[in-house]
């Protein structure tokens, strides 16, 4: 499992576009629920990471970055953080990973 962390995290070093805020949880200081549910389970941290490349994935594909910063905003307003439990995060990160592979 850490040897697919450290891959998705060169991965993402590679692609070289900035992570979406959500991909930036520092667990020495968890501050919000969702810090505390990311920061306590690494299945989670796995989706919200494998979500952050699909991230960069759309932006390098589209023309209009600002519309998919807006979007991925939103959605993190909207969607993610109304989440009060591990399997809503995990279904929010995966729905989110496949509209972000659509653009």
């Amino acid at each position: 499992m850490r040897l697919r962390i450290l891959v998705v995290g060169l991965l993402a070093c590679w692609i070289g576009s900035p992570l979406p805020a959500s991909a930036a949880t520092d667990c020495s200081k968890p501050k919000t629920k969702i810090d505390w549910l990311l920061c306590s389970n690494e299945r989670v941290r796995l989706e919200e990471q494998r979500m952050a490349l699909a991230f960069r994935g759309a932006m390098g594909r589209i023309d209009d970055r600002e519309v998919l910063l807006k979007k991925q905003s939103e959605w993190t307003t909207n969607v993610r953080d109304l989440c009060n439990d591990v399997p809503c995060l995990m279904q929010a990160y995966r729905a989110r990973t496949e509209e972000l592979e659509t653009y």
